[in-house]
């Protein structure tokens, strides 16, 4: 494939995901971007660079959705992040972000989907740097000596970062804004030490299985509105009241018309399937009855 019909390709994803071949379109970038270093044509090589990320963008994005229709929800999760992070990459280097490849679309979209989720705290772990290496060079650089490859940079086609190939674990904190996503905190069985998903991931659900194709446009609102009492029968007058507010149910609402819970309404630009039912977000408490308390967490190393 040349360039041209790659970009042609990559331009029409929202109707030619289902058919395009992506290792014809992933080798022939490769043999571009050597024939481009071959000849030291440093811009071409960064152009291909930014084809290459594209395609990766756009697999990654129809991947996390294919994986949310499965029921994979954290899988669609670091898949969601994957997104978010190329699309840092990228931006730097192609200022039309928004206007071409349907990545404009992506970024909003994959943040809507991220909004969805029922993960609010990550692990962090405290890393002590003591190598770091340039991807470009290999070089070992310091603080006060470095290889003279800018980080962000793009070199014979591809980026310069730094790799940390010697570190130490100092500790682990429990953040609501961690650097990386991938860091979910799971329960682990006490008796078979396997990991129990815990979470409530109906609202994701619904709205992946609401739309037809992935580049449907869609959007989402949170407010508040008043549940009806019978939706909380195992509350008694004075237990804490399931708005979560910290007072007694009675004195709280229990007087009122129903119970102060968190809404999400959806808006749809492709109208959803028929016998899409009617959905309302009753925010339950994301850990059940007796869960066991023991946590662990996954730990991916973004590459």
């Amino acid at each position: 494939m040349t360039v041209d019909e790659i970009r042609t390709t990559l331009l029409g994803v929202a109707s030619n995901h289902d058919s395009r071949d992506n290792g014809l379109i992933s080798s022939s970038l490769k043999t571009l971007k050597e024939d481009a270093v071959g000849r030291n044509d440093q811009p071409a090589a960064k152009d291909i660079w930014c084809l290459e990320t594209t395609l990766a963008v756009q697999n990654k994005y129809l991947a996390a959705f294919a994986e949310l229709r499965a029921g994979k929800f954290y899988e669609g999760w670091c898949s969601l992040e994957r997104v978010e992070i190329n699309l840092q990459h990228l931006s730097v280097h192609l200022p039309y972000l928004a206007n071409e490849y349907q990545l404009g679309f992506i970024d909003s979209h994959s943040r809507k989907f991220q909004s969805l989720f029922p993960y609010k705290i990550f692990m962090s772990p405290e890393i002590l740097e003591i190598e770091k290496v340039c991807t470009i060079c290999r070089q070992v650089v310091f603080i006060r000596r470095s290889c003279g490859h800018r980080v962000g940079e793009i070199y014979n086609g591809e980026m310069a970062a730094r790799e940390v190939t010697k570190w130490t674990i100092v500790g682990t904190a429990m953040v609501e804004h961690p650097v990386q996503k991938y860091s979910v905190p799971f329960l682990q069985d006490p008796q078979t030490h396997q990991q129990v998903d815990h979470y409530d991931y109906s609202t994701v659900r619904y709205a992946v299985h609401a739309l037809a194709s992935p580049f449907d446009g869609w959007d989402v609102q949170w407010t508040k509105i008043r549940h009806p009492h019978s939706r909380f029968p195992g509350v008694g007058r004075n237990d804490p009241c399931p708005c979560e507010s910290g007072m007694k149910y009675k004195k709280c609402c229990l007087p009122e018309s129903g119970v102060l819970r968190p809404h999400c309404q959806f808006s749809f630009d492709v109208p959803p399937p028929l016998g899409t039912p009617t959905f309302e977000y009753a925010g339950r408490n994301p850990l059940p009855p007796h869960a066991p308390s023991k946590f662990i967490t996954n730990l991916v190393r973004s590459s």
